[in-house]
């Protein structure tokens, strides 16, 4: 089965590092997947592509038949394909994929059904997978017309009678060889032995052609027909077009050229052989003409040599610049007169013997050395400048050769120099670009113009050289002495965990969930029986518990099962490991059952393996499910908590009911479809809606409720707004545009030519360009390249439906439509929305790959993680030209890189938000605005005491607990929640790049 990345297959950003998370938008510090709630798989393996979702709460992957719950179940801890099985409806399981049918409709090309089962094609809607068929005739449609089952033959399609076939050398119809390579290069034209041709056969050995018409080309290349007389009659037969196969007629080098130019005379001056690599290597002064690098030879007489024909081996009576002139037009005597050497370009006195010399040229009527100074001023580039001298670099009027920023003298040239240092045109000159010459703010920007920059939160300033010299949280990102870790306030240099002193688990663990505390410093986690008490939690082998030895002693060992633990208590046991309870015997624990009422003792009587609470009955002395009415809370919040199923009668919690379920006012204010109202018309307690919000401040605390300047109504579709200031929101369907009084779904930006908040809300796409004072029309057209960008930026430009994008590159000096083979290693990765990684081995900008385990990344790039990096499993493939936009689209049925065209890319929907920030923001408010009942909770400050310094001994699967209010804190410790008095005591800055990494080699996570 296939490899899935599920951060492909789901479209969603996700950090590229090992021991990173991408939490709140940024990368940071990877804490463990059941430190992050998430209710889907989407929102879990966003934070992670090492967690998926129990439906409450991030749970780390694991093998399919382990997932409980249908949310979880999407993909196992090798990433391949799970799916719910729900036939037998009374007990529902989570199973592998071994069926086609199974895979998930997210799969839309043959190639990905194959990738995931080898026998399975993509089915007629292009969703999904089917069995494929047996042979390449039962494959019914065109996007399955690709292999048979086995994958042994190719197919095509025939376009005219809409079937499916073998691409073989025998389906191929033709009457000459050149026919039968049109339908296929490896087939050549067939032959019956009577010599009757036929149709197409397999490229074959030439000696096995047996007539003269298809002896034309064959495995090893062309094929000759050759005659020759057997009993005097003439034989044919076929054979490599090779120098050895000229008969002993060719007596010359000049025959033997015109067989085949690689050929001159063989050494007995009877047939050809393949020409030597050097002069000296002809024996013959017949042989003795050229090499087959076409360096000119001659017959040395006295020497009975063969030489090169260049002034060095120049054959004269004496050596006067006279003789050696009329031997060569090159060449003229040395001072001593004792050999012909070449001449200098100065005693050249025509163009002709001039360009003759070679590394001369001819400039004002004399002849003088190629140097970069006395290159053409119309080379404006350094491809130009190199081409003409190696190491020569342009000026953008001409070429250098030291190629720095100062040499530049034109602002389209001032951009890098032959040091690789940035240069920036400023007061009519070219500079070396320094931090202080950048204008931006943040760190990310500030990098990604110059990797040895940083920001002081209101400018670019150079990176200090030690962590601990940065002061604000916004600079401390990398610094010269490596990355760096914003923790409580304070910035610390964090190459592995013992860069960090820390004295508890949860601080450690914190920064890297690979790192635990020796109770002084952090340290990388080793095995459990090796790992102190202070940081047991989890080792190299595995989950680790504390136990009581045989001489009752608390040592840590590696976690096996509940019965190993010798704890008398259910907090003992359930302390160090959820799924475990203390033992009816009060001796040892054990599992948790998945029954309340298989609980006998009143002490292990609380919580079940899918975490139902359990209680007490103390007339019964048995175990059973906890009911709403066991919990004595008198307010919604006290019930929530305890139970999420309960509310509250004021003395007691009671099941939560739908809206129209309650008959008492008092009662009417959560339910479990949302926050109810109660309507005194009708004397009922029905569901609230948008229009009973009569403060429009208030509007957004309902989802989907959209406010104008009077009203609080429901997002609707655009068509279904009826003025232009309603029209200015989002529709459910889209960004809406107003033309001719009617309110429209935006599918161009030219549908906004005349709606500038229409075009604004698309404005990383759209270019608004208001109406000219002296007439004419306002327009919303979409960017270009060099409309897009400005200065040193050429960024890629994504298309208005935010999923795809053109690739942008400076080419030429200016920023223009592009292909991958354009990009550098410092442009590779943003400018392809990084969706491709530079490979140093083969320096060439390749597209993420989930084969490739390791990247090189500048840090600069890391900082900077919108869109996620290097996670696609499906590489870049030419897919269509167009009449003035080639495009390669993203295809993954097919495994190959074209980047000679400009290319359009398919972008993750997930990234859309991320390329285009006014729909984040928007998108951002609408899901804060889905919150559930408890999100709305007011928390008093008599409540607020009850929670302070208390610890809440319960699963950390469970939603109950969410942090009520900024005034308190909960930190996922991964044995309980512990609640701090003071944020400050565990602060670690969520929002500021944080690196786990080599400072070379960074792995994918």
């Amino acid at each position: 089965m296939r490899m899935v990345n599920a951060k492909k297959e789901n479209k969603k950003p996700q950090c590229p590092v090992l021991g990173c998370a991408y939490y709140e938008n940024i990368c940071q510090a990877f804490a463990g997947c059941t430190a992050y709630l998430g209710k889907t798989f989407d929102s879990c393996n966003k934070i992670s592509n090492l967690c998926t979702s129990d439906g409450e709460r991030c749970v780390p992957l694991s093998t399919c038949d382990t997932y409980i719950t249908k949310t979880s179940c999407y993909i196992d801890n090798t990433n391949q394909y799970c799916y719910y099985d729900e036939s037998d409806t009374a007990n529902p399981k989570c199973k592998i994929v071994t069926a086609c049918k199974n895979l998930p409709i997210t799969l839309k090309t043959n190639q990905e059904c194959r990738s995931s089962l080898a026998t399975c094609t993509v089915n007629e809607t292009n969703s999904g997978c089917i069995d494929s068929g047996k042979n390449c005739s039962d494959q019914k449609l065109k996007s399955q017309c690709v292999t048979n089952l086995d994958q042994s033959i190719e197919c095509k399609w025939n376009e005219t009678t809409s079937t499916c076939y073998d691409y073989i050398c025998t389906n191929g119809n033709g009457k000459t060889v050149d026919d039968c390579q049109k339908y296929k290069n490896t087939c050549v034209l067939a032959e019956k032995q009577d010599g009757i041709l036929s149709t197409c056969k397999d490229i074959d050995e030439c000696i096995n052609y047996k007539f003269q018409d298809t002896c034309k080309i064959g495995i090893q290349g062309n094929c000759l027909w050759l005659i020759t007389q057997i009993d005097g009659k003439d034989v044919g037969k076929c054979v490599d077009y090779n120098c050895s196969q000229a008969s002993d007629d060719y007596t010359n080098d000049q025959l033997c050229y015109k067989f085949l130019a690689n050929c001159t005379i063989d050494d007995d001056n009877l047939g050809c052989k393949i020409r030597e690599a050097e002069c000296s290597s002809y024996l013959q002064v017949t042989q003795c003409v050229s090499t087959i690098n076409e360096q000119q030879c001659y017959w040395n007489k006295s020497k009975q040599l063969c030489v090169n024909y260049d002034c060095d081996n120049a054959q004269v009576d004496t050596y006067t610049a006279e003789n050696c002139n009329k031997f060569l037009s090159i060449c003229t005597a040395n001072i001593g007169q004792t050999q012909c050497i070449k001449k200098q370009c100065t005693e050249a006195l025509t163009s002709q013997l001039c360009t003759k010399l070679g590394s001369c040229i001819w400039q004002d009527n004399k002849c003088v050395s190629y140097t970069c100074a006395n290159a053409p001023t119309s080379l404006t580039t350094d491809d130009a400048c190199n081409k003409y001298l190696d190491k020569c670099y342009t000026t953008g009027a001409g070429c250098s050769s030291n190629g720095t920023c100062t040499d530049m003298k034109t602002e389209l040239a001032c951009k890098t120099d032959s040091l690789k240092q940035k240069c920036i045109w400023l007061s009519s000159a070219c500079k070396v670009k320094t931090c202080s010459d950048i204008v931006y703010i943040s760190h990310s920007e500030c990098n990604n113009e110059l990797d040895t920059c940083t920001s002081d939160g209101t400018k670019c300033i150079t990176q200090a050289a030690k962590c601990s010299d940065y002061k604000l949280s916004l600079s401390c990102v990398i610094a010269q002495d490596g990355p760096c870790l914003w923790i409580d306030s304070q910035c610390f240099l964090f190459l592995d965990c013992s860069s960090l002193s820390g004295t508890t688990h949860e601080f450690c663990n914190l920064a890297n969930n690979k790192c635990t505390t020796d109770g002084t410093k952090c340290v990388p986690i080793t095995s459990c029986a090796k790992t102190l008490q202070t940081g047991c939690y989890v080792g190299t082998d595995g989950d680790c518990v504390k136990n009581l030895d045989k001489n009752n002693n608390t040592v840590c060992e590696k976690f096996t099962k509940c019965t190993q633990m010798n704890f008398t208590t259910h907090f003992q046991c359930f302390r160090e490991k959820k799924t475990c309870t203390v033992n009816a015997d009060k001796k040892t624990c054990m599992d948790l059952s998945n029954s309340c009422s298989t609980y006998t003792i009143q002490d292990n009587c609380q919580i079940t393996t899918d975490n139902k609470y359990c209680q007490w009955d103390t007339t019964t002395l048995k175990c059973r499910d906890q009911k709403c009415t066991d919990i004595i809370k008198t307010t919604h919040g006290d019930c929530q908590l305890a139970n999420n199923k309960c509310t509250t009668d004021t003395s007691k919690c009671i099941d939560i009911q739908k809206c129209d379920g309650y008959t008492i006012s008092d009662l009417c204010k959560y339910g479990s479809d949302g926050i109810c109202i109660y309507d005194t018309v009708n004397s009922k307690c029905r569901l609230k809606i948008c229009s009973d919000i009569t403060d429009v401040k208030q509007c957004t605390t309902l989802a989907n409720c959209l406010a104008d300047t009077s009203n609080c109504f429901a997002k609707s579709t655009c068509a279904q707004y009826k003025t232009e200031n309603s029209c200015g929101f989002d529709g459910t369907d889209g960004v809406c545009t107003w033309n001719n009084n009617t309110c429209s779904v935006m599918t161009k930006c030219e549908d906004a030519n005349t709606f500038e908040k229409g075009c604004k809300k698309k404005s990383d796409i759209c270019k608004w360009t208001p109406k000219p004072s002296n007439g004419g029309s306002s327009s919303c057209k979409p960017y270009t390249c060099q409309s897009k960008n400005s200065g040193s930026t050429c960024l890629p430009l994504v298309a208005f439906s935010e999923n795809e994008y053109q690739v942008c590159a400076e080419i030429q000096l200016t920023c223009q439509l592009a292909s991958i083979s354009d990009l550098t290693e410092d442009t590779c990765f943003i400018n392809s929305a990084k969706s491709h990684y530079w490979d140093k081995i083969t320096n060439k900008c390749l597209a993420c790959n989930g084969t490739i385990t390791q990247y090189i990344f500048n840090f600069k790039i890391i900082n900077d993680f919108e869109m996620g990096a290097c996670s696609s499993s499906k590489p870049i493939t030419k897919q269509s030209n167009q009449a003035s936009n080639r495009q390669v689209l993203e295809n993954p049925s097919i495994v190959n890189n074209n980047v000679d065209e400009p290319v359009q890319v398919v972008i993750e929907n997930s990234k859309q938000e991320d390329l285009n920030q006014d729909n984040q923001d928007q998108n951002n408010q609408y899901q804060d605005n889905q919150l559930s009942d408890i999100d709305h909770l007011e928390i008093n400050e008599e409540d607020n005491k009850k929670f302070i310094d208390e610890e809440l001994l319960l699963d950390n699967t469970d939603d109950t607990i969410q942090k009520p209010a900024d005034t308190v804190n909960f930190i996922n410790t991964g044995q309980t929640l512990m609640q701090h008095r003071n944020q400050n005591d565990v602060k670690v800055l969520q929002k500021q790049r944080i690196f786990q990494c080599d400072k070379e080699n960074m792995l994918i996570s």
